[in-house]
Order: C-alpha cells, then sequence, then structure tokens
C-alpha cells in the first residue's frame, strides 16, 4: 500500500542522512537562527478563512503537475493572491519536492511556510526548522500517539507550529489525550487515494473546541468553501488547482471570494 511504501522508502532515507554528531550540531545552528514566522497567527489574522497555499510538482494521485515549476514565482503569486501561508513539498520520491525549497521560498515571501512531508524521524524536524521551515506537518496515519506527542512537543521547543493531520476515527483517537492548537483533516485517504469533503464534515464534530482546523484536499471551488466554513474550518490547505490555474493569484481570490 501507498503509505507502507513511502514510509519504508522514508525511513532509508533518513537513516543515510541521520547521525547523533550532526543532531549536536544542528541544535547549536537552530539556536542562532531568526525566531519562525507565525502560522497560527496568520490563520487567525485570515478569519473567517485562511488559506494556505501548496506548491507540488507531482503527486501519486495526479502524475506531474508542473516539473519544472518556479518555487519562489509561485510563491509571490500566492502571496499576491491572498493566501496565510505556503506549504512547500520536501518529499522527492512521489511529489517532486526538496528541502531546497524551502530557502528558495523563504527568500521571496513573507509568509510562514510549512514543510509538507512524511515525518517519521525527530531528526526531519531539526532539518526542516535550518531549511527554513516554520511549521512542519505530522501525519497521524504514520504515526503512533506517543510519535505525535513527542514530535509536536519538539517543533514547539523549536517555536515551529506542529499540523497534526488526520483523515479517520482512528486518527482522532491517537490525539484525544493530549492538546493541539492546529488540527488538519485530510480529505484524502492515504491508503486508497481517493477524496472527498465528508472526512472533513464528520471529524470536525469531534475535535475538541480551541483548536484551528485546516481542511485539506479535494477543494475546488467557492462552493466547497463556503461548505467548509459553514462546518466551522479555520482555513483550507489547496494545491493542485493553484498549481495549474492560468492565474494563481485570481484563483485564491476566487475560493476565498476577496
Amino acid at each position: 500500500m501507498f503509505l507502507e511504501k513511502v514510509a519504508a522508502l522514508k525511513m532509508e532515507e533518513v537513516q543515510k542522512r541521520k547521525k547523533s554528531s550532526l543532531i549536536k550540531e544542528m541544535k547549536k545552528r537552530i539556536a542562532g537562527l531568526s525566531p519562525p514566522r507565525n502560522l497560527l497567527e496568520s490563520i487567525a489574522k485570515s478569519a473567517p478563512m485562511a488559506l494556505i497555499a501548496e506548491i507540488k510538482r507531482a503527486s501519486p494521485s495526479a502524475g506531474i503537475i508542473l516539473k519544472n515549476a518556479d518555487v519562489s514565482a509561485i510563491a509571490r503569486e500566492y502571496q499576491d493572491g491572498g493566501a496565510s501561508a505556503i506549504s512547500v513539498l520536501t518529499e522527492g520520491h512521489f511529489f517532486g519536492g526538496d528541502l531546497g525549497h524551502l530557502a528558495q521560498v523563504k527568500e521571496k515571501v513573507k509568509l510562514p511556510l510549512l514543510q509538507k512531508d512524511f515525518i517519521i524521524d525527530p531528526f526531519q524536524i531539526y532539518e526542516g526548522r535550518i531549511a527554513g521551515a516554520d511549521a512542519v506537518l505530522l501525519i497521524a496515519a504514520i504515526l503512533g500517539g506517543a510519535q505525535i506527542r513527542e514530535f509536536a512537543g519538539l517543533a514547539g521547543d523549536l517555536r515551529m507550529t506542529p499540523l497534526v493531520e488526520i483523515h479517520d476515527d482512528d486518527d482522532l483517537r491517537k490525539i484525544s489525550d493530549f492538546s493541539l492548537p492546529l488540527i488538519g483533516i485530510n480529505n484524502r485517504n492515504l491508503k486508497t487515494l481517493e477524496v472527498g469533503l465528508k472526512a472533513t464534515h464528520h471529524l470536525i464534530k469531534k475535535i475538541p473546541q480551541g483548536a484551528m482546523v485546516i481542511s485539506e484536499s479535494g477543494i475546488k471551488s467557492r462552493e466547497d468553501v463556503e461548505s467548509l466554513q459553514e462546518a466551522g474550518v479555520s482555513g483550507i490547505l489547496v494545491g493542485e488547482i493553484l498549481m495549474r490555474a492560468p492565474d494563481r493569484a485570481a484563483k485564491i481570490r476566487e475560493l476565498l471570494n476577496l
């Protein structure tokens, strides 16, 4: 299955880069970095609906979207259109991403950057922070509850925002015994790659008050956005339709009714 395949590849990839001595050096570098940009604050300022615009060149479900996309130019378009933050794919096997894209984007925009990858080891969080990530995606479907708590805590210690992504009731149970400031609901089933907004409408009713909710995947129209806003969503994460849009800034304004 897709999740098992990507987790195995990611584990192999991380183990090649990871060294205990390197972690110590990374911690020293992080201590000298500027504070991360505040994703939670940016989402709150964008009420009633924030939009996290995603840069991705490819995906397992869509194939090649834009092979040689200029990530810096696209990021500027997203900012001009009114995005609240930018999601940067750094996974290379399936999404055409690269860790270096974070630095390229960070130079060109003032928005918070969310690193979107399959995080399975604390090393990746340190790595992302150094590369320019202000927030990090944690996917409950590939992590246990203890790992989610550990990784979210580490992100917080590094002053990053953890966005914990769930898709179903099993994922929700993994995070039921601790509080999180930001929860993503992925409308795409990562096991089958099927997508439907019903995941958000179902799960948002069960999420504790106090957490902001981001609906991810499958959002294509202003009607979709209105439906999610009525359900209580604080923000949406949109990628493929923006990457394919002839005028990305205009598409963001259309979705947000700006």
